[in-house]
């Protein structure tokens, strides 16, 4: 049975006309509506710019954790010695600190107890 079902041999699934094709053209909305849109729609939906949606802080420090790494990582390609240098330079800079309480701890201690902390 060949009826007019709207689908055939020559074209089965043809889509329906746009809605230019329709003669429907669009219209932007007023700003009024905006307004009207504000009061009525919750803070944040899909559809909504009003506000902005924030990203979690996780994807933010990964990105930016990964993003210093690349950095570091590119640097050290390009420039190995001065990286080493500055690497060196970072390393003593934080150790500086513990090795002062060392040095403290090593003049308050007696020799026995130190030697005992220190023995590998």
């Amino acid at each position: 049975s060949s009826g007019s079902s709207g689908i055939n041999a020559e074209c089965p699934l043809r889509p329906g006309p746009f809605p230019l094709e329709k003669g429907k053209l669009f219209h932007p909305y007023t700003s009024s509506t905006e307004d009207t849109d504000r009061e009525l729609l919750p803070l944040f939906h899909e559809v909504s710019v009003y506000p902005k949606k924030e990203l979690p802080f996780f994807l933010v420090f990964t990105a930016g954790l990964c993003l210093f790494t690349l950095s570091l990582a590119l640097l050290t390609h390009f420039y190995p010695i001065f990286m080493g240098e500055l690497a060196r330079i970072g390393l003593e800079y934080f150790a500086t600190p513990f090795a002062v309480i060392a040095e403290h701890l090593q003049a308050l201690l007696p020799q026995q107890i130190w030697n005992l902390l220190t023995r590998a």
